[in-house]
């Protein structure tokens, strides 16, 4: 191996982390920037969905930023962990014989379940909305489930617990005493 060339893996990386760091910050930015928005308030609302996920919402509405940026910066930030992981655990399974290994006896695992192979992907809404958009991509890598129906999945059940979380800081659900 030539040392004055980047290996393949480098370079992947290097892309994967890049197009997840534009997305987190760079497109939630720009809308900022173009509207008017406050840039620090911002760059809360996105370090804040990082740590607490769809729960930065309330921060978002608290901070005074509008409901629908706030639900855009929250799908941004989503969208560029989720695509960021799945990228990172496809290279450790093209790169590692261990954990190619892994794979292929978890893949073949979930496809003697029957239930499990025909309708354990749609599990990822409710795993993205109890457990977070963290969890998500290594349990449908790991069973071996299509990576864009499962990507498509968990922004579906991320944007919906988003939008009803914005919902309810605005105080759409209120509990009328009786």
């Amino acid at each position: 191996m030539e040392s004055s060339t980047i290996p393949h893996f480098l370079r992947y990386v290097s892309f994967t982390i890049t197009r997840g760091l534009i997305l987190a910050f760079m497109l939630p930015l720009v809308p900022a920037f173009i509207f008017d928005i406050p840039i620090a308030s911002s760059l809360a609302l996105i370090t804040g969905t990082f740590i607490i996920e769809y729960g930065a919402a309330a921060l978002g509405i608290g901070l005074g930023l509008p409901p629908l940026y706030v639900l855009y910066v929250l799908a941004c930030v989503a969208l560029g962990v989720t695509l960021t992981l799945f990228d990172i655990f496809y290279l450790l399974g093209e790169h590692s014989e261990k954990v190619s290994r892994f794979l292929k006896n978890s893949e073949e695992r979930a496809g003697r379940s029957t239930f499990l192979k025909k309708y354990g992907i749609y599990g990822l809404v409710p795993c993205v909305i109890t457990l977070g958009f963290y969890i998500c991509p290594p349990v449908s890598w790991v069973l071996g489930w299509p990576r864009d129906r499962s990507i498509l999945l968990i922004m579906a059940g991320y944007i919906t617990i988003s939008i009803v979380t914005i919902l309810a800081t605005m105080g759409f659900f209120t509990i009328d005493p009786v």
